[in-house]
């Protein structure tokens, strides 16, 4: 009997694609977890690590304040000079947070007096998409960074590089940047991702008259002007982006081809994900689950002590906490042990000095508050004049556990004194906007980490500069010595000054200091090659890998 030709095909068709298409159709039954699972436990080049957000603006100079962007362009750009990283005994690496390296930059050289720098770019450096990386780049970056303005631009007029006309170039590989002052900051200030070099080719023909930085086109493209380990290679918004493997990075191509970032905003959806290996990587895992996770020989929970300060901060200029003995009473009645047990589950570290842990020069001699002193606090507010207390609002950003548990155990305690804290929880943009205009009277914060791992940096931004001193403290000695020693090169002097005002603004009590976080990382146990960087905790994917 003869077949058709039609017939024959469906046969063939039967035969060969109808067990892939069952295939398909399992996946498609079991949904995206199921398909991650196959792709994370499969492919030893592929990561998948989910997140709780979205990105936003994914311009470097105007970037928004979200971790999850600031990562991302950290693995996708580089920048001049950065932090070198260094094996540790226990066979880990970790990067240093006060010694530099030459990233785009080959190397670079300080003059005598320590007013110039000048950098050599290393030899045919190049963009994701092929252009040559020179200095042009270099200067047009600079050029369009203090155009635009911004942190960045703070930053480095804080290291007295006030204008791009203090960025010049020597040659095609070649570039000269000259300070006001000779200092130790400006590195410090330069190794993170608001320094990125941009390629003018990509950029400038989207600058216009009404746009003339570009800005609307780079807040949501990096393509053809990334020059990191990676590139972005596809972006969904509100669902997940990939990097993938830049090719013509001029660093050591990194193990992983390609990144999937899932946005799964549910803590509980994101463990179950990592536990069932749907994915390899899941931020901002509970604490409460991480105790489970350390018994579970298929996951493994990295963590190192941050130089995040976590504090409640009384604003200085708004009674009754501008008197300085009812700041120090409520600092003797908070519960710290409590909260770094029960709130933090022990992840973490009371914070004894503004200057963190982990941070030159810091130190916890001057901390006399001991946890939940009642009796001294009652006697700091019958001699500020509050024998019986009073009633204030404690305002915290919602959407934060550890902000709400905290204001609880500091509402009982406070309670215990006479002092009735009514809390309220605000929407984050509110909170934010209250917070950089300096209109909350007293408030818990969870959000600064210098990026600068220098005292006087973190002195600077946090006791004197009207940005960030969001308590509106303000001592005449500490604004001396701020303004003698932030750009002071004698490291003697700067060290013993940075001491005594360490003494002098935990008298004040300007804050609550509450606690160091840990930095934690939750990963399957075959993923390899974290680095931990303290600056500012992002994760760099370029040396990162998969057994």
């Amino acid at each position: 009997m003869r077949h058709s030709t039609s017939t024959v095909r469906r046969s063939q068709f039967s035969r060969v694609w109808a067990p892939l298409l069952a295939v398909i159709l399992v996946l498609s039954t079991f949904g995206t977890a199921a398909t991650t699972r196959v792709l994370a436990q499969s492919d030893p080049e592929t990561l998948i690590v989910a997140v709780p957000g979205d990105m936003q603006n994914l311009d470097p100079t105007l970037s928004s304040g979200d971790i999850v962007t600031q990562e991302m362009l950290t693995n996708v750009y580089e920048w001049l000079i950065d932090y070198e990283v260094v094996d540790q005994a226990d066979g880990t690496k970790t990067a240093e947070s006060t010694s530099f390296v030459g990233a785009l930059a080959e190397k670079f050289e300080w003059s005598d007096d320590g007013s110039k720098v000048t950098f050599t770019l290393r030899p045919d450096l190049k963009f994701s998409n092929g252009d040559p990386l020179t200095a042009e780049a270099v200067k047009f970056t600079f050029d369009r960074l203090f155009g635009q303005g911004g942190v960045t631009v703070g930053n480095m007029a804080m290291a007295a590089v006030p204008d791009a006309d203090h960025i010049q170039i020597v040659d095609e590989r070649t570039i000269e940047m000259t300070l006001d002052t000779p200092n130790t900051l400006l590195f410090g200030n330069m190794a993170q991702f608001g320094n990125s070099i941009l390629n003018p080719n990509v950029v400038e023909p989207h600058m216009t008259t009404d746009d003339p930085y570009a800005h609307e086109w780079l807040k949501a493209h990096t393509e053809g002007t990334e020059q990191g380990p990676f590139r972005l290679e596809s972006w969904e918004p509100g669902n997940q982006w990939v990097l993938a493997r830049n090719e013509n990075y001029w660093g050591e191509a990194p193990r992983l081809a390609r990144i999937i970032f899932k946005v799964i905003p549910d803590p509980s959806s994101r463990l179950a994900q990592l536990q069932s290996g749907a994915v390899d990587v899941a931020y901002e895992i509970p604490r409460s689950d991480l105790a489970l996770l350390e018994g579970d020989p298929t996951v493994q929970v990295v963590r190192n002590t941050s130089r995040t300060v976590v504090y409640l901060g009384m604003n200085n200029e708004v009674p009754p906490f501008d008197n300085k003995q009812v700041r120090q009473a409520i600092s003797y009645a908070i519960p710290y042990d409590t909260i770094v047990n029960d709130v933090l589950l022990g992840y973490g570290k009371q914070l004894t000095s503004p200057i963190p842990d982990g941070t030159p020069t810091h130190t916890d001699e001057f901390f006399v508050y001991n946890s939940n002193d009642l009796e001294k606090a009652k006697q700091l507010l019958t001699e500020a004049g509050y024998p019986d207390g009073f009633e204030t609002t404690l305002e915290i950003m919602s959407g934060i556990q550890e902000a709400k548990e905290t204001a609880v155990w500091v509402q009982q305690s406070l309670a215990q004194i006479g002092i009735t804290v009514n809390i309220q929880e605000l929407p984050g943009a509110a909170f934010s906007e209250k917070l950089q205009k300096h209109e909350l009277g007293f408030f818990f914060t969870n959000t600064w980490i210098s990026i600068n791992n220098d005292p006087w940096y973190h002195l600077y931004w946090l006791f004197q500069h009207e940005c960030c001193n969001y308590t509106n403290y303000s001592n005449d000695e500490v604004n001396a010595m701020i303004d003698q020693f932030t750009l002071s090169t004698d490291e003697a002097a700067r060290n013993d000054a940075s001491v005594k005002a360490q003494g002098i603004i935990v008298d004040d009590a300007p804050w609550v200091f509450l606690y160091q976080p840990d930095q934690i990382m939750v990963m399957r146990s075959n993923v390899k090659g974290y680095v931990f960087y303290s600056t500012e905790g992002f994760v760099r994917y370029k040396y990162m890998y998969k057994e």
